[in-house]
């Protein structure tokens, strides 16, 4: 049965042999021998009960991801290369505000800009992550994976807190600093409302920033589209690379060097978002559509190459 091969594969590349054996191996041979002995009228019906037992003992088994823990070297590792990028790619994002507008360097103005460079450069550095938990040989295929899921689940959470509270507090602060003397601080708008507050009462919002309830609307459920696809950002650029590196190594360019890859998928997700976001406008197409076009992108480039390329052994790539 082409199914309980591949249920099986599945679970020797998520657990660890123990729980394989212990588990899925029995289980598997059970769902074998009852679909062998099954007649053919209800080979079907074995199938899908043995799958959803399948799918049962996966999540049954699934917390011993969490508590599969990896060599302090490779957590170091991966740590050390987020690190660096973000805080290289903040100041590069951060640079022409400062070229053009020097005032941002008094006081603490400068501070107001960090936040939002942040969850711009936070992202892509999940690339970098990748190849630093892949090049390390020695570590057993379920702890790669077992550490990249928790780091896509560590990262998410902490692209909900950043965008949804501190990236709204430092824009209402920009907005305050940047207030004439005497003159009343701007209400709160849309970005700077927190991701409670749009979601349970947007009418905090500043009326001045639309002209009627239903462009009042769309500019919220942008707002939130926008806070959604940031935040899922990390895990499609992990799940890109994690592909791109199980593809056979043909020459050179396949696969490419994190160095490379990093700036042309950051690139192309601003081509795409400038796409998406003027297509909807003149089009008048949902706003969510030009949101989400760069994650639709990503994900179709990423089953393309899946498909494009057969199951090979991983790659290793430092």
């Amino acid at each position: 049965m082409a199914i309980t091969s591949r249920a099986l594969v599945f679970a020797q590349r998520w657990f660890d042999a123990g729980t394989v054996q212990r588990i899925f191996e029995p289980l598997i041979a059970d769902w074998q021998r009852e679909w062998q002995d099954a007649s053919p009228s209800r080979r079907a019906r074995v199938s899908l009960r043995g799958l959803a037992a399948f799918i049962c003992a996966v999540i049954v088994s699934s917390p011993q991801i969490a508590r599969t823990s990896a060599p302090s070297s490779v957590t170091n590792r991966v740590a050390s290369r987020i690190a660096r990028f973000t805080f290289s790619a903040t100041v590069l994002f951060i640079a022409p505000f400062l070229w053009s507008e020097p005032r941002w360097l008094d006081g603490v103005r400068i501070l107001f800009l960090i936040p939002h460079a942040l969850t711009l450069a936070f992202p892509f550095a999940m690339i970098a992550a990748v190849d630093a938990i892949r090049c390390d040989e020695s570590l057993p295929p379920q702890v790669a994976r077992a550490v990249v899921v928790k780091l896509g689940l560590l990262s998410v959470l902490l692209m909900v807190c950043f965008h949804g509270w501190v990236v709204p507090a430092a824009n209402q602060a920009w907005r305050v600093d940047m207030a004439p003397a005497g003159v009343r601080a701007p209400a709160r708008g849309v970005r700077e409302l927190t991701t409670i507050e749009l979601i349970t009462d947007p009418s905090r919002a500043h009326a001045g920033e639309t002209t009627n309830a239903s462009g009042r609307a769309a500019v919220i459920r942008r707002e939130l589209n926008n806070r959604a696809h940031l935040a899922i950002l990390p895990v499609m650029l992990l799940w890109l690379r994690w592909g791109m590196l199980d593809r056979p190594r043909r020459r050179w360019y396949s696969p490419l060097p994190s160095w490379l890859v990093t700036p042309i998928m950051i690139a192309a997700f601003g081509a795409l978002n400038f796409i998406g976001v003027n297509f909807a406008r003149s089009a008048a197409a949902s706003s969510a559509f030009g949101v989400w076009l760069p994650a639709l992108g990503f994900i179709a480039a990423g089953l393309i190459a899946r498909w494009w390329s057969r199951p090979t052994l991983i790659q290793r790539n430092c």
